[in-house]
């Protein structure tokens, strides 16, 4: 079972696959696998964007729908 890790464990992931990318030393094999597995958490990454803007959406509204009741005489 996969290890459901945090935005910044795999933003600081992410980052370090580019730099890895970026520098050339790795070979034509790692760099494939370096550039799937960025792919993947790119993915992964986005989901949990979206799941978090869900989220905040949801809280917003419910505030917004609180605030009009309290307003209503």
């Amino acid at each position: 079972m996969k290890k459901k890790i945090t935005f910044e464990e795999g933003m600081q992931e992410l980052e370090a696959l580019v730099q890895g990318l970026e520098a050339g030393e790795l070979s034509l094999e790692d760099s494939f696998k370096a550039y799937e597995k960025a792919l993947a958490l790119k993915k992964s990454l986005s989901a949990l964007l979206d799941e978090g803007d869900k989220r905040i959406r949801v809280l917003t509204d419910a505030g917004e729908t609180e605030l009009n009741t309290e307003e209503a005489p």
